[in-house]
């Protein structure tokens, strides 16, 4: 348990208290999850907008140590999902497949090289992988963590965490390769000043849920609810068939 626990200890006519039972550590969490190489996850962005709901969903796996995921999307106003697999690179999506339903000539599939993109031009191609992944650094940069209750939620124990996010700092503590797309997603979903999450972390250490709420300077509410789960597991890249892809790539 990691919440206090009274226990009794019989000791010579005499008896004393242990100290309390440490939880998981939020500062060490980002780098448990992301050294398990990979999850599965599942993100629920909402918003109120003129109030009225408005949300949307993603599934899929993620690599954590490789740009790999595999994603499928539910989108308001779109009577489709969208599938998207990242493989280093690439980005492929059925985006077209709407069109190629009403029109054979249509591919459904398009593959864009992201290499050749220019900085305005990767500013509306949001990274689809440092999307969610964002959220597993966002304990990079946390400060004045307060631990609340653990809970058993599917046989797993969960200990929950809210502390204020500084995003300059979850840039900072990320890996090279990566500060530059995490930046831009969090400038794409979350506020530019410091703000308040809350995380569920197991007892391994490892990010099972994060949670995100705030009011944009419009007054529109949003929320981002990530969940991971299943670490390790195999990300499939696997590309579409080329004789159903259009290569977009500028």
């Amino acid at each position: 348990m990691v919440v206090p626990v009274a226990l009794l200890l019989a000791a010579c006519g005499g008896s004393s208290s242990p100290p309390k039972a440490a939880g998981p550590d939020p500062g060490a969490a980002a780098a448990t999850t992301t050294a398990t190489g990979s999850a599965r996850f599942t993100l629920l962005v909402g918003a109120i907008v003129d109030g009225s709901p408005v949300q949307s969903s993603e599934t899929g796996t993620i690599s954590f140590s490789g740009r790999r995921a595999h994603i499928y999307k539910l989108i308001p106003g779109s009577s489709m999902g969208q599938e998207l697999i990242v493989d280093g690179p690439f980005t492929y999506t059925n985006a077209n497949v709407e069109a190629a339903l009403k029109d054979k000539s249509v591919k459904p599939w398009t593959k864009l090289d992201t290499r050749r993109l220019t900085p305005k031009q990767v500013k509306s191609h949001p990274d689809e992988l440092a999307h969610v992944s964002v959220m597993v650094r966002l304990l990079d940069g946390v400060e004045n963590v307060r631990m609340f209750d653990s809970m058993d939620v599917a046989g797993q124990q969960v200990t929950e965490f809210r502390g204020d996010v500084q995003p300059a700092r979850v840039v900072a503590k990320a890996p090279a390769a990566q500060r530059s797309s995490l930046a831009q997603a969090l400038r794409n979903d979350y506020p530019a000043r410091p703000f308040l999450a809350s995380f569920w972390l197991d007892d391994a250490g490892r990010v099972r849920r994060v949670l995100v709420n705030y009011h944009t300077a419009g007054g529109t509410s949003i929320s981002l609810d990530g969940r991971f789960s299943e670490f390790g597991i195999a990300v499939d890249t696997t590309p579409p068939p080329a004789r159903s892809t259009a290569d977009i790539t500028p």
